[in-house]
């Protein structure tokens, strides 16, 4: 069976995305350390930090058969 799910764009408030990626990289790592990050290792985080925010709530507008199908799905891979 083929489960074909429709995804929404929403857009990110910016100013709310900076201060979450800020705080995420200051927790984690001490100032020094986020000076020797390169600048493409930087970019790749924050644009999977993007990436995980931008999808978070699609599941949330699953059907809970949705849901189970998805489970299962992931349960495979």
């Amino acid at each position: 069976m083929l489960i074909t799910v429709c995804i929404r764009q929403e857009k990110l408030d910016q100013e709310q995305m900076i201060n979450k990626i800020y705080n995420l990289f200051i927790q984690s790592n001490s100032a020094d350390d986020v000076d020797t990050i390169t600048e493409d290792d930087l970019a790749n985080r924050i644009n999977k930090i993007l990436v995980v925010e931008s999808v978070s709530g699609l599941l949330n507008d699953l059907t809970p058969e949705e849901m189970r199908i998805f489970d299962e799905a992931v349960k495979r891979k």
